[in-house]
């Protein structure tokens, strides 16, 4: 999972077993820690971040048009705006990143030795500064738009699963 700046096209990713709920909410639980909270962030429409079910009365009362995945409602409660891309050009920038990685990344990991998700992380942990360095640029404003990080167990209760529950 990967985000980059629009301001700055700074990189910040991590590797998971698979895309899902429970890793999206740590790679943006660190995203967070290291920079604070954006102010919207582009996701595709994978049902992690896009709910596919249907309106319920829930949905109806809270005056939503359609339900919202964990991720969405999570984002919300933390005050980060969740806009879904429905062009390619909408991904460019992520999509152009990740066919670099592809390319440079895999081998740096492959003369680093790393074999394994925990390595990858690890070099990956190293390598983005250096990234950073040679590929961030300034942004047009001096003004960081983040917001400061809330405290780690507001973060944590906002990035957890939550299912309505009723009693019979």
């Amino acid at each position: 999972m990967a985000y980059i700046d629009d301001a700055t096209s700074e990189v910040f990713a991590r590797f998971y077993a698979y895309e899902g709920t429970l890793p999206a909410f740590d790679s943006f639980a660190r995203y967070a820690r290291r920079y604070g909270l954006p102010q919207s962030v582009y996701v595709d429409r994978h049902t992690t971040y896009r709910s596919p079910g249907k309106r319920t009365v829930i949905d109806e009362l809270a005056g939503r048009s359609r339900p919202q995945s964990q991720f969405e409602r999570a984002l919300s409660e933390l005050g980060v705006q969740v806009i879904p891309a429905y062009s390619p050009q909408a991904k460019g920038r992520i999509e152009r990143l990740f066919g670099t990685f592809q390319d440079r990344f895999i081998k740096e990991l492959r003369l680093a030795g790393a074999t394994t998700r925990e390595a990858a992380n690890r070099f990956l942990e190293g390598y983005l500064p250096r990234y950073n360095r040679q590929f961030r640029r300034p942004p047009r404003s001096p003004v960081n738009l983040h917001r400061p990080c809330p405290p780690a167990a507001v973060v944590r209760r906002a990035l957890t699963i939550r299912q309505p529950r009723g009693l019979r």
